[in-house]
């Protein structure tokens, strides 16, 4: 059976596409890196669809289902009465402590309730019908007939990837994110093939929504920038004043959080889109996008921190207590918070843990495919091990693009001890090799890759390559056979979805891969048997230098998607401070 999963939405971002052939996952791909828009906000997945097709060799009549990551049927009834039930709810119960409205006795609701009635209309299931229609007709399959559409749930596409994919034959599986129809947070017990929903927290208590609303704050976009507020934060430390503020943003309550509205949407909003005028009220002018950060932003991003581990490792305890289980399953967006995870992997509360590597919004498109594939008979359930699944390219196609564009290079059977000896010498090294990587993370298929005992390393690669903020941390690809070497309390680590604190003695080894302002990092364990030619790069690059690590960050510049083609790794090699690409077998070097 031939199952396409898609998630978008009108003015949402992240869409993608995969495609699941009697269970097996053919090939995942995000629409930001076919059409090189960051995020791809808005756009119908139409490049994603045609690549899946396309691996799959087969065109839109031979796929039997298309799942949605979004169940709009609960758009019809469900939504609108939830929607109203909780503003009126809202409107009439007694204010906060602490926090009363910005201008009068009522929360401004108005712009909260003009945003609900917008997001029952754009996800109503006719209109999501229609627009499926007309984004796959302007793909060019207007002659193909539509496959019947299945909505699923979005958190349950978020457990869904979590669960199938960990290897677990029983999980306690924890999703949280911004919100998915009216959920915020999810607990799952999964089985076998079974996913039993044991409770469900609602907006507007969302942790993702409090976590956006500081990132915006903090000058940076949100659903983007928090990995920035995540790299900051353990340059701050505790501050009274915005510690209050935080404790009445968030409160846990027997087996509940709440989070206050009054600070998000249920106020004005001057300033933006996720933070009400009360913040402001509280803490102060935000932080502008190009201003200067001062110590107050630091310890604003300590506490948003801070709280997000504290109700993240919550959680996580309540979902293992409920489901009774040792083994512990995390997706959603919330779950990309490499040091939450951290803080829970180092808690001890789990034998197991999986992080899904694709997360956030993207992941639903696997999920709900995995969804409908287990309700149609299928069985999809595989050990995640890596997360290679996207497009590939043979060194014929890479040897056409390189002579149409003139470019000099040689061909090398000693990709991986070349590639290392030039890390040795310091260059900075562009990585394009097989499948590209699903998820947030590059994992050594298209990396930029640099030596991390260098203490200059970091500076250099920020300033002359990435074009960002010098405090911007990178992460550290490890052989597996030495992550017990470089972290404490070692684990697999396939993805970079979790923080570990680094042994001491090693920290000047890899010291341009950290957290400065902690010592962590977020370490990547690179598998022989999932990445042969990376392994051996690493390999080799310990036989030179004895540190078995090479400094890893995504192949890409400042708000732009990781390359995906040879031509967009030769426009990101020479429009940046990259030494060499070495892209299949071919290695090309600027001319001095």
């Amino acid at each position: 059976m031939n199952i396409l999963g898609i998630i978008y939405f009108e003015g949402s971002i992240h869409p993608a596409a995969c495609l699941l052939k009697d269970g097996k996952l053919v090939l995942f791909m995000e629409e930001e890196r076919l059409i090189r828009t960051k995020q791809a906000k808005g756009y119908f997945p139409s490049h994603a669809i045609t690549a899946c097709l396309k691996e799959g060799n087969i065109g839109l009549n031979d796929v039997d289902y298309i799942a949605f990551g979004w169940d709009s049927n609960l758009y019809k009834f469900h939504y609108p009465l939830f929607q109203a039930r909780s503003f009126l709810k809202h409107l009439i119960k007694q204010p906060f402590s602490g926090s009363k409205a910005v201008s009068n006795d009522r929360p401004d609701m108005g712009s909260a309730v003009l945003s609900g009635i917008k997001s029952i209309l754009n996800y109503h299931p006719a209109s999501v019908r229609q627009s499926i229609r007309l984004g796959l007709n302007d793909a060019g399959y207007i002659h193909e007939k539509v496959p019947p559409i299945i909505f699923v749930k979005h958190h349950l596409t978020h457990a869904a990837t979590a669960f199938y994919c960990s290897g677990f034959d029983e999980a306690a599986v924890l999703t949280y994110d911004g919100h998915g129809e009216h959920n915020t947070a999810t607990i799952y017990k999964g089985v076998d093939k079974e996913l039993k929903l044991l409770k469900e927290i609602n907006i507007p208590n969302s942790l993702g929504w409090f976590y956006s609303a500081f990132t915006e704050y903090l000058g940076w976009s949100p659903n983007e920038g928090e990995v920035k507020l995540m790299g900051l934060a353990p340059y701050g430390s505790s501050d009274p004043e915005i510690q209050k503020v935080v404790d009445d943003m968030v409160t846990i309550s027997g087996d509940d959080i709440s989070i206050n509205p009054d600070y998000l949407f249920y106020n004005k909003r001057s300033y933006g889109e996720f933070f009400s005028d009360l913040l402001v009220q509280k803490l102060g002018p935000p932080r502008g996008t190009n201003e200067e950060i001062t110590e107050r932003h630091k310890n604003i991003a300590f506490a948003a921190q801070a709280m997000m581990e504290k109700v993240g490792l919550f959680l996580s305890k309540l979902a293992l207590r409920l489901s009774g289980s040792r083994n512990l399953c995390l997706s959603g967006g919330v779950a990309l918070n490499c040091k939450t995870n951290g803080v829970i992997h180092n808690s001890g509360i789990a034998e197991k843990i999986f992080v899904q590597p694709v997360s956030y919004d993207t992941g639903a498109a696997l999920g709900a495919a995995m969804v409908v594939s287990m309700q149609k008979g299928d069985d999809c359930r595989f050990k995640m091990e890596h997360a290679y699944y996207g497009t590939t390219y043979t060194d014929d196609e890479i040897r056409i693009v390189l002579d149409r564009n003139k470019i000099r290079y040689t061909q090398r059977d000693d990709i991986a001890a070349y590639g290392a000896k030039l890390i040795k010498e310091g260059k900075i090294i562009g990585w394009f090799q097989g499948r590209m990587e699903a998820g947030a993370r590059a994992l050594g298929t298209r990396s930029i890759l640099a030596d991390p005992s260098d203490p200059d390393m970091k500076d250099k690669v920020n300033d002359y390559v990435k074009f960002r903020e010098n405090w911007r941390p990178f992460a550290v690809s490890i052989l597996e056979e030495h992550i017990a070497d470089y972290l404490k309390k070692p684990a697999s680590a396939p993805f970079m979805m979790m923080a570990f604190d680094v042994v001491e003695e090693k920290v000047n080894e890899i010291q341009s891969s950290l957290h400065l302002g902690d010592n962590t990092t977020r370490p990547q364990s690179v598998s022989r048997k999932t990445n042969q030619i990376y392994w051996d790069l690493i390999n080799e690059f310990k036989k030179l230098s004895g540190i078995p690590a090479v400094l890893n960050t995504s192949f890409n510049i400042k708000g732009e998607p990781v390359v995906c083609t040879p031509s967009d790794a030769l426009r990101c090699f020479y429009g940046t401070g990259i030494d060499v690409l070495i892209i299949g077998d071919f290695v090309v070097e600027k001319e001095k």
